[in-house]
């Protein structure tokens, strides 16, 4: 049984500012800048996996962590699979072996994933999806976006609330 270090969002937000992150706007440069942090590489791979089947796969090679990302899913979702898997990585959460599943995925750098560890997991409702999710979400409030307009209304509403 998986004890959750981030049970509920504040303690996710807390987490996610204790990091002091640069501005990101994609996972990908969330993934960059936590690769620096570790001083362990974290590759992100968009490959088409098979469907039905899990939407994102965190390979834990010897010399690096790798996610593999369904290409077929859209830019944003393709940034929350990323955050998801990224998060079991930052908590260290075990998977589960589904064997045969290997020959789907790709050789990366020329390394194959033969003896590393793949940490797919199957079921939603476990202490350490719901962790991740949470500090997924948490990750993806940080996330910037300069080609989006300002969200004035939220702060109008607010000044008439009174709050």
């Amino acid at each position: 049984m998986t004890i959750a270090r981030f049970p509920n969002m504040q303690t996710c937000r807390r987490y996610v500012r204790s990091l002091r992150l640069e501005p990101y706007a994609s996972a990908y440069e969330l993934c960059d800048q936590m690769s620096s942090l570790r001083a362990r590489p974290i590759r992100v791979v968009e490959w088409r996996l098979p469907i039905p089947g899990p939407m994102g796969v965190w390979i834990a090679r010897e010399c690096d962590d790798v996610v593999v990302v369904q290409e077929l899913a859209t830019r944003s979702h393709r940034d929350h699979i990323v955050l998801h898997e990224l998060a079991h990585i930052l908590c260290e959460h075990e998977g589960e072996t589904l064997p045969g599943y290997e020959p789907e995925l790709p050789v990366l750098n020329g390394v194959a994933t033969e003896g590393a560890t793949l940490r797919f997991r199957s079921a939603y409702d476990t202490t350490s999806e719901r962790e991740a999710e949470l500090l997924a979400v948490a990750f993806a409030e940080q996330l910037t976006d300069d080609l989006l307009e300002p969200r004035i209304e939220w702060d109008v509403h607010r000044y008439f609330a009174g709050s």
